[in-house]
């Protein structure tokens, strides 16, 4: 299977024509983004239990953890797995080494999509972590692949409240530590970056203070028949969780990745910098009606849109690659003809190495400050994929 580290060579000879940084600022390279960083990477399953506003039942959510890890541990190399169903092995992540010296490392948070898992983060997990990062990625429970599968997904309107929840719950257990856990403290929480690909797009938004809009979202209810949904939002203490707002504070920018934008959400009042990343292909939340717009909708000085003039829904994941036709055609069939079709749309294992230095280097800018990586992001496309992105800045 493809992995980043297999195309490093080759990311990082194409690299070398890119723009060096600010004002020939050699400290700032498109070879830095996608290169691995310095740190061996550490990857650890764990369990979260919290109870979510506008329910009173306590919510249990696995996690996936990649972080910085201690050098020379001796850990054996990870292995990605979902319910024995799927196996992929990586040669870039250990399993369960001691966390690197330091503390406050920064903090940046994964959301997949709809019917996803939370493993579906790690070419981001693996990348960021190697560079310094603690990254989070939560299972959304009820609106995962094995929900899909077993019966167990929740109603829309349930996920649209419980999804940026989980992002704040995992804040907060990384903040207040993790029992007998050397990550416990470790991350810097006033300061978090959350990265989404559709539904989890949605997510980020929601997280970043874009809540959706709750008479919007009851528009078209039928009382006389109302769907899962509508009952939902019936409950008076979901209604006031919406009403209350869905964002947290502590959340400092947001990658949104083949975009849904939260119904009725007012994008302009977003507080924090976006880097929206789109393709034109995609079928699921199609371009026109969901990027689009958004990007037209936001208005902070530093955003940023990242599109993909032939991606589609699923080149920003790596399911095309990683399963077999068979799984796919079980777990994702729409993937086929909206990112797996590779004909029409670009190798995600070509390009999903390149949205992750994007997103490194975004969170480096708008997290850690660092504002050399600016003219790196705006510059040149990172990685010899001209023709397959569109970069526009405010």
């Amino acid at each position: 299977m493809s992995r980043i580290s297999f195309l490093l060579p080759l990311l990082l000879a194409l690299a070398s024509g890119c723009s060096d940084g600010a004002d020939g600022d050699e400290s700032a390279s498109a070879d830095e983004l996608l290169s691995l960083g310095e740190f061996d990477v550490g990857f650890r399953q764990m369990m979260l239990r919290y109870t979510p506003p506008g329910s009173g039942e306590t919510r249990e959510i696995s996690m996936r953890m990649w972080y910085p890890a201690a050098p020379d541990s001796g850990a054996e190399p990870a292995v990605y797995a979902v319910a024995g169903v799927v196996s992929v092995p990586t040669d870039v992540a250990l399993d369960a080494p001691p966390l690197a010296e330091g503390s406050d490392f920064p903090l940046v948070i994964y959301s997949h999509g709809s019917g996803g898992q939370a493993l579906l983060g790690y070419p981001y997990g693996e990348l960021m972590a190697s560079h310094g990062w603690i990254l989070a990625s939560a299972n959304h429970a009820g609106n995962t692949a094995l929900d899909d599968l077993g019966g167990t997904s929740t109603p829309g309107a349930r996920n649209q409240l419980n999804r940026p929840s989980d992002i704040t719950a995992v804040i907060d257990w990384l903040e207040s530590g993790l029992t007998d856990d050397d990550l416990a403290g470790a991350a810097d929480t006033s300061r978090v970056f959350v990265i989404g690909h559709s539904a989890g797009a949605y997510t980020a938004f929601a997280a970043a203070g874009a809540t959706p809009d709750y008479d919007a979202l009851v528009e078209g209810c039928d009382d006389e028949s109302p769907s899962e949904s509508c009952l939902v939002y019936a409950e008076p203490e979901v209604e006031a969780a919406f009403r209350a707002g869905l964002g947290d504070p502590r959340v400092v920018a947001v990658a949104t990745q083949a975009p849904g934008v939260p119904r009725g959400a007012d994008l302009a009042a977003l507080e924090v910098p976006t880097m929206l990343m789109s393709g034109l292909l995609d079928r699921t939340t199609p371009h026109a009606t969901q990027a689009a717009p958004a990007w037209e909708a936001l208005d902070n000085p530093d955003d940023i849109w990242v599109d993909m003039p032939r991606g589609a829904h699923f080149t920003f994941i790596t399911i095309c690659h990683d399963l077999t036709a068979a799984l796919i055609n079980v777990i994702q069939s729409d993937a086929f003809d909206d990112g797996c079709d590779f004909d029409l749309s670009p190798r995600t294992d070509d390009v999903v190495p390149i949205l992750a230095a994007y997103t490194l280097g975004f969170g480096r800018i708008h997290v850690l400050g660092e504002t050399e990586w600016q003219a790196v992001l705006a510059g040149p496309t990172l990685g010899d994929f001209d023709e397959e992105f569109e970069i526009t800045s405010r």
